[in-house]
C-alpha cells in the first residue's frame, strides 16, 4: 500500500545521466501505453519464466527472455547478439539500463526490473547507482523495484506498509525521518551518510512514514 506526497527534489544537472538522449524509439512505444503508470524493464539476470502484460522493455541480454514479440528490445549488442529493436553505440559511457530510464515518460511513477541484481557484483552497483541517478533527476514521485528485493523512492514523503524486516540506505547523504509502526524511528530529520550501517536491521509492523529529502532504497533482507 502506498500513498505519496512530494516535493520538489535537487537536481544535479551535472550528472552524466542528464547528458543522455532521449530514445525517441521507446518514446513511440509508450505512448501507446498512455494510461498505465508502471513498466517492466528486464535484463540480463532475469530468472523467471513470464509473459509479461503491458508495457516491457528488454534491455540487450535480457532480449533472451523475450517470446512471441512481445515488447521493445533495446541495448548495445555486447550480451545479445541477436537483432534488437533499437541498436545503441557500443562506445558511450553510460549503460542500457541508464539509457532506457532516461528515456520513460514523466506519467510513469512505477518501474519494475527485473534481472538487474546478481552477476558481475560492478554491474549491479552501477546499476543501483543509475538508478539513485535517475531517481534524482525525476521531478514526479517515483518508484523502481529491483525484484521484490530493492525499492529505490524519489525525494517526498511516503507511507507505506511493511511488515517485515528492511533496511534503508542512500548512496547520497540524505536527511530522513522514519516514523509509525516500525522498531527503530527516526522522529527528527536526521543525516543518513552513503551506504551508513545507522538504517540497518530495522523491523516494520504496519503503517510506517519515511520522509527524505534526497533518493534513498529499502532494502528486505528476507526476500534475498
Amino acid at each position: 500500500m502506498y500513498s505519496i506526497t512530494y516535493g520538489s527534489p535537487q537536481i544535479d544537472t551535472k550528472n552524466h545521466a542528464s547528458r543522455i538522449p532521449p530514445s525517441l524509439t521507446i518514446t513511440r512505444y509508450l505512448h501507446g501505453y498512455a494510461q498505465q503508470n508502471t513498466v517492466q524493464l528486464v535484463g540480463p539476470m532475469y530468472l523467471g519464466d513470464s509473459i509479461f502484460s503491458g508495457p516491457v522493455i528488454f534491455i540487450d541480454g535480457g532480449t533472451q527472455f523475450r517470446k512471441h514479440g512481445e515488447g521493445l528490445s533495446v541495448g548495445d549488442g555486447d550480451s545479445y547478439r541477436g537483432q534488437l529493436d533499437e541498436k545503441l553505440n557500443p562506445n558511450k559511457d553510460y549503460s542500457d539500463l541508464s539509457y532506457v530510464l532516461a528515456s520513460l515518460p514523466a506519467h510513469f511513477n512505477e518501474a519494475c526490473l527485473y534481472g538487474f541484481l546478481g552477476g558481475r557484483r560492478d554491474h549491479e552497483w552501477a546499476n543501483l547507482g543509475e538508478a539513485n541517478a535517475f531517481l534524482k533527476k525525476r521531478h514526479q514521485a517515483m518508484q523502481l523495484h529491483f525484484e521484490t528485493e530493492i525499492t529505490g523512492f524519489t525525494a517526498g514523503r511516503w507511507q507505506l506498509e511493511i511488515n517485515e524486516p528492511f533496511s534503508l540506505l542512500c548512496l547520497e547523504t540524505a536527511k530522513v525521518k522514519l516514523t509509525g509502526d516500525c522498531q527503530y524511528q527516526l522522529k527528527q530529520k536526521t543525516p543518513l551518510e552513503p551506504l551508513c550501517s545507522h538504517g540497518l536491521s530495522n523491523v516494520g509492523q504496519g503503517v510506517i512514514t519515511l520522509q527524505t529529502d534526497k533518493p534513498i532504497f529499502i532494502v528486505y533482507p528476507g526476500r534475498i
